[in-house]
């Protein structure tokens, strides 16, 4: 037996982002939350912390206002019927009834919910719940179980990710009134993802006034992969240009690195480079990334990957350089920064070659710096040489006296 209820009519609308981001939901989506923003007239659907669509909303109008707070779905119902709140007459589920065909409660007498009225998609003009677009409202149903959280919230500017790692602001308009919007408050918002001095003042500013009323998008996330490795810090993508965050690759890779904050640069294995810091982590442009750490570095698109594949070089457990390169299918290292490390002396000669106590150095050139094979590194420099193959690492040892 259907049951029948007073409701409160509210609406949502699909907000439409890439294919990718937006694939067939899943039935079992792992643990499903739902964030509604009045402002932006936006449901947003979640699992775990992981955007998975967003449906843009119309909210309740300023007489009767959407609650705000935390909720949860306490009731689901698929064809409700309708009691009209003044004359009190009972529509039962059809194309007349304004629930649509379905309901999911999260607050007595509060649902979202389906609708006979499409137009109204985008308005504020409910008298509180939560209306979506019929196929909309039964594809979330399918996925959201009794229990799931629901957050309705009043935030003007809105900061999102979604699942290509595009980041994106929307400036929304005071519906209800009483909220101005703040620099600080938008600069706050931005901090929180980590990329709250990308954007100037001025910019946010001229973001603010325009108050655009939908989500632009101004920077890109990019996974990092360091030797195989994932890390959990992330590069970014902002006006074209790639940043890379220093400390996370130089510790994978097991380098220090040095910042000298007054002249804003960075320094690694003698290699000098412009650094800039954004909300307190060091970042280099991805050109620099490659000067600063060496090895093979590369974009995968398709995988939304920034991959740095460096071998370091190591002189009994200290790191000199992961500047390594390939000569005739043999791994090779540079070899002044090699006799700097071990304390000894190698001289050029006027026709280039490199001598060390009376014998030439057999070495080749890359960019004009002098590498030398591995193979060879022990009969110049009596340096005994280990390739580790799953540290991805060249470890010498020198018997120093």
């Amino acid at each position: 037996m259907r049951s029948i209820r007073v409701v409160i009519v509210l609406i949502i609308l699909v907000f439409t982002l890439s294919p990718a981001v937006f694939a067939q939901l899943s039935p079992d989506l792992a643990s499903p939350n739902i964030v509604i923003n009045l402002p932006s007239k936006t449901l947003e659907l979640y699992s775990n912390t992981n955007l998975i669509k967003v449906y843009p909303i119309a909210i309740g109008k300023p007489s009767t206002p959407s609650p705000l707070g935390n909720f949860k779905i306490i009731n689901k119902e698929v064809n409700p019927s309708w009691i009209h709140p003044q004359s009190g007459n009972v529509v039962i589920s059809g194309p007349d009834n304004p629930l649509g065909y379905r309901w999911m409660e999260f607050y007595p007498l509060y649902g979202i919910h389906g609708t006979n009225a499409p137009w109204t998609i985008g308005s504020a003009v409910s008298n509180g719940c939560i209306r979506m677009q019929e196929e909309n409202v039964e594809e979330l149903f399918e996925v959201v179980p009794y229990g799931t959280p629901v957050q309705i919230t009043y935030d003007r500017v809105k900061v999102r990710t979604d699942g290509n790692g595009e980041l994106s602001i929307g400036i929304y308009p005071d519906i209800y009134g009483g909220h101005e919007l703040s620099l600080n408050e938008v600069k706050t918002k931005l901090m929180s993802y980590g990329v709250g001095d990308f954007l100037r003042d001025n910019e946010l500013i001229e973001i603010m006034n325009a108050g655009t009323g939908h989500q632009t998008v101004f920077a890109r996330f990019h996974k990092i992969r360091v030797n195989r490795k994932t890390l959990s810090d992330r590069a970014v993508t902002y006006k074209d240009a790639l940043y890379v965050p220093v400390r996370p690759v130089a510790i994978a890779l097991g380098i220090n690195i040095i910042w000298d904050d007054q002249n804003g640069m960075v320094r690694c294995n003698k290699q000098t480079v412009p650094g800039r810091l954004i909300n307190n982590q060091l970042f280099v442009t991805g050109e620099n990334a490659r000067v600063l750490f060496g090895g093979q570095q590369t974009w995968i698109p398709e995988e939304n990957v920034y991959d740095v594949d460096a071998v370091t070089v190591s002189i009994n457990s200290r790191v000199v350089t992961s500047d390594v390169h390939m000569l005739d299918g043999i791994l090779a290292v540079p070899m002044i920064p090699l006799a700097d490390a071990i304390d000894q002396k190698v001289i050029r000669h006027l026709d280039g070659d490199y001598w060390l106590q009376g014998r030439k150095v057999p070495v080749s050139l890359i960019a004009d710096i002098p590498y030398i094979q591995i193979t060879k590194i022990y009969d110049v420099f009596q340096a005994y040489v280990y390739w580790n193959q799953e540290a991805r690492s060249i470890e010498l040892t020198y018997p120093f006296r």
